[in-house]
Parts: structure tokens; C-alpha cells; sequence
């Protein structure tokens, strides 16, 4: 027969199993208890499509670089080509890829393209560092 000192100690360790069990989720934005703690990591210039809109062809590269700030590329081969690029990673490793193209013609802006921007930073972008996913939603 069990003495009342193992019947505790089996309550202790399964009281402690449970608890560690309910630390982790299934949520993919956390991480679980066992987890390694994984940070969101932006990188690149974030543009979106009113800023995008504030560049005219024919405008200058000064103005251009006011309008979007420093380009994150300019290719040593394609020197009147700015790509403006922003990534962001979330914690459970997807990412998001944004990318807009200013190409000049005589210093002059020629060409403008872009690629999967949001229309305005309205303050709920998911791609944004500091927000959180709660209930499918992003905040």
C-alpha cells in the first residue's frame, strides 16, 4: 500500500505537470514555456502608399529621398535605381516582404513601382514592430 508521503508527491509532480502544460499555446505570435523567446524583427524602409503617392515623375532625387527617406538599396550596377524594401518577421517566423522601385532618367523620376503596400499607416499594420495579435485580429 502507498504511504500517504508518495500519494502527495505524486499529486505534487502531477500539480506541476499540469501547470507547465498550461504555459505553453497554441497561439503562434507567443511563446510557450519550452519555447526560445523570438523577437519581431523589421528591417528596411517601412513605405506605404501615401507616402508612395507623394513622388511625381519628374521629381528630383533630393525630393525623392524627403518624400521616402534613404532608399535601403542602390545598386552599384543601377545607380537610377532605388528600391525601397521592408521586411518584417514575425515571431513565428513568417514574414512580410514590401518593396517600392524609384528608377530615374537624368535625374529625374521615370518610372515608379511598388509591390503589396498598405494603403495608409492607420495604426493597425501587422507588419508595424509593437503589435500584437489578439483573437485573429491584429491591434
Amino acid at each position: 500500500m502507498s504511504s500517504p508521503r508518495s500519494i502527495s508527491l505524486a499529486l505534487a509532480v502531477a500539480a506541476v505537470l499540469s501547470a507547465v502544460a498550461g504555459c505553453s499555446s497554441n497561439d503562434p505570435n507567443r511563446s510557450g514555456f519550452f519555447e526560445p523567446y523570438r523577437v519581431e524583427v523589421p528591417q528596411g524602409n517601412y513605405v506605404d502608399q501615401v507616402m508612395l503617392d507623394q513622388v511625381k515623375l519628374g521629381m528630383t532625387r533630393d525630393q525623392v529621398k524627403f518624400a521616402l527617406g534613404t532608399p535601403l538599396m542602390i545598386d552599384a550596377f543601377h545607380p537610377d535605381r532605388w528600391d525601397y524594401v521592408f521586411r518584417f518577421q514575425h515571431r513565428n517566423l513568417s514574414a512580410e516582404l514590401r518593396r517600392a522601385t524609384v528608377v530615374f532618367v537624368d535625374g529625374k523620376v521615370s518610372n515608379i513601382e511598388a509591390v503589396s503596400l498598405p494603403q495608409y499607416d492607420k495604426g493597425n499594420d501587422p507588419a508595424l514592430p509593437g503589435y500584437r495579435r489578439t483573437q485573429g485580429r491584429y491591434q
